[in-house]
């Protein structure tokens, strides 16, 4: 019998061969932790889209994992299509349930937090001189570990963006395009500018930029441990229970947030973030917060010459319904 699991045992090697490594990384989990208990041992052509929209509501994790384990059987199908196997890709139509989009500007630091977190960061040295890096510019971790001495244009004031390192399958760090698959170029402010400087000094153009103290490749894992992240991020930032801790990310998300409160226009923030879609970025410019604070704006100029709270009752004293002997 075809089984699920059995054409990724056969073909797993030409699945996986058209997407990026780090992808293909974790489709590899996805498959381990979800996609072959809930699938492996189902006929490839008896797989309704009901069906596995029944399995996946019954997954008790984040939405992003759901979607995860939906791409990696929906590339293990188009291959069984492909392959003959079977007629349509049955992961096509597949509706996870409706979820709403985190607000990626209360992820980020305010300035006081910034403080924080330099104040907890080594004084000096290239951990340092990375995390600076992913605060001020918005990049991604990889895009900053394989920026090259020639990608930072002091001059102009602007760091070329063409590729990003991430984890391979077998957990080498692999080089490649960047996430959209687009070089973009992103500022260095003033007070970054002495950082890259001191980050490029005595190297040659082709040297890593924010390379690791012995010269390899840093990640998130890796930077972690060595400044002991687990440990100092709750002392910069702290969310409700039921929250993720702060994470790398959050410096982009912070970056991203500050340029479009300083003003910065939706086609400028978006290529500078590198997004593929003007939706994504739209959500740096238009924050439930930023909203809230119009909105409130706008009703206390409505309401300027009532007086909601009489005087008497903000000294503590009853105030009487009118018309009637009733006190409140």
């Amino acid at each position: 019998m075809r089984t699920v699991e059995w054409f990724w045992d056969q073909y797993r090697e030409a699945i996986l061969a058209s997407v990026r490594p780090h992808t293909a990384s974790g489709y590899e989990v996805a498959w381990r932790r979800r996609v072959r208990e809930s699938f492996g041992h189902r006929e490839l052509g008896a797989i309704t889209t009901f069906e596995i929209e029944a399995v996946a509501s019954t997954w008790q994790v984040k939405y992003s994992t759901k979607r995860d384990a939906l791409a990696c059987l929906s590339k293990i199908m188009r291959g069984a299509v492909k392959a003959g196997f079977v007629p349509v890709n049955p992961c096509l139509g597949v509706e996870l349930g409706r979820q709403e989009e985190g607000d990626p500007t209360g992820r980020a630091l305010s300035r006081a937090e910034v403080g924080r977190l330099l104040a907890v960061l080594p004084p000096s040295g290239v951990y340092r001189r990375f995390v600076v890096t992913l605060l001020f510019t918005g990049m991604r971790i990889g895009e900053v570990a394989a920026v090259t001495v020639a990608d930072c244009d002091l001059e102009t004031g602007l760091i070329r963006v063409s590729k990003t390192a991430s984890p391979g399958r077998r957990g080498e760090i692999v080089v490649g395009p960047t996430k959209n698959g687009k070089t973009r170029l992103v500022p260095i402010a003033a007070q970054l500018r002495p950082v890259v400087e001191d980050a490029c000094l005595g190297k040659s153009p082709d040297d890593r930029a924010f390379p690791g103290p012995k010269g390899g490749y840093l990640s998130s894992k890796n930077l972690s441990r060595a400044i002991k992240w687990p440990v100092i991020r709750d002392a910069v930032k702290r969310f409700p229970p039921g929250e993720a801790p702060l994470h790398w990310h959050d410096l982009r998300h912070t970056a991203l947030t500050n340029l479009a409160l300083g003003g910065l226009v939706m086609p400028d923030l978006m290529a500078v973030a590198g997004h593929s879609t003007l939706q994504v970025t739209q959500r740096y410019l238009n924050t439930k917060a930023d909203a809230a604070q119009r909105a409130a704006t706008l009703q206390s100029d409505f309401y300027a010459d009532f007086e909601v709270t009489p005087r008497l009752a903000l000294e503590g004293g009853e105030a009487a319904i009118p018309g009637s002997d009733l006190h409140i």
